[in-house]
């Protein structure tokens, strides 16, 4: 009985050394300090995120980017988002520096957000409040999921932004939330990125802007692209969310 169940206890821990290994081998450990009941995590070299960049920027912004196993997304899709956005927020002088790239697997009723099925005063999902609270205080903020999708609204990615930096903390504030779709819909500007909307409506704390040229948070989809207006650009390195380098 005592070698059985020894050999039991050694299958047991060769199980979890290999698991360990094999996220190990491709960059993730374990994110034990977040509440999902599973979920790896790893930190983006700068040539990841900017493989093209000469020189330090004067402004810098950390980020943590979650994406749903189970879902489209993988880890080579959440990195082109990356990319796109720290081409995007460098013409401000912002530099992704920090960035926390974690995964997640999630019951399948948690992999969508439901914005039709928001509470009426706040006027937030559900899922956003319940996947807001696994995530830890101390990552970097913002926060952005890449979700299966984003259902109850025509918008394709949708963010929550802190209107009152002086007000109460909730979890959900500062994160974004990105459906497929955003990702793989056709665009004029093949350089816009959802991602990069959504920070910068965190970043800028402002909403969509009509003009007659395309930029990055116009109001009609069809003039979305990936230049920033000089204005939009001037609110984004005031916000409290991005530091100077130096």
């Amino acid at each position: 009985m005592g070698a059985a169940l020894w050999s039991v206890q050694l299958l047991v821990l060769m199980a979890v050394t290999v698991t360990h290994a094999r996220a190990a081998g491709n960059g993730f450990l374990p994110w034990r300090e977040s509440g999902f009941a599973d979920a790896q995590h790893r930190w983006l070299h700068l040539r990841e995120i900017h493989p093209r960049l000469q020189e330090e920027l004067p402004f810098r912004l950390d980020l943590t980017v979650i994406y749903v196993r189970g879902t489209p997304w993988t880890q080579a899709r959440a990195i082109r988002q990356i990319r796109r956005t720290a081409e995007i927020l460098a013409a401000c002088g912002v530099q992704l520096a920090g960035v926390r790239l974690a995964r997640v697997r999630l019951q399948p009723e948690l992999r969508r957000i439901d914005a039709s099925q928001a509470d009426p005063d706040s006027g937030v999902p559900p899922e956003v409040v319940t996947l807001s609270s696994l995530v830890p205080a101390k990552t970097p903020y913002p926060v952005a999921f890449m979700m299966g999708g984003v259902r109850g609204t025509k918008s394709l990615a949708i963010s929550y932004r802190a209107l009152d930096e002086t007000g109460p903390a909730a979890a959900y504030l500062n994160t974004a939330w990105i459906g497929y779709r955003a990702h793989w819909l056709p665009r004029p500007d093949e350089r816009y990125s959802a991602l990069a909307h959504e920070l910068a409506h965190l970043l800028c704390r402002c909403g969509h802007r009509t003009s007659p040229d395309s930029h990055l948070l116009h109001s009609a989809r069809n003039f979305l692209s990936s230049r920033v207006l000089p204005e939009h650009c001037e609110r984004i390195i005031s916000s409290p969310l991005v530091s100077a380098t130096h």
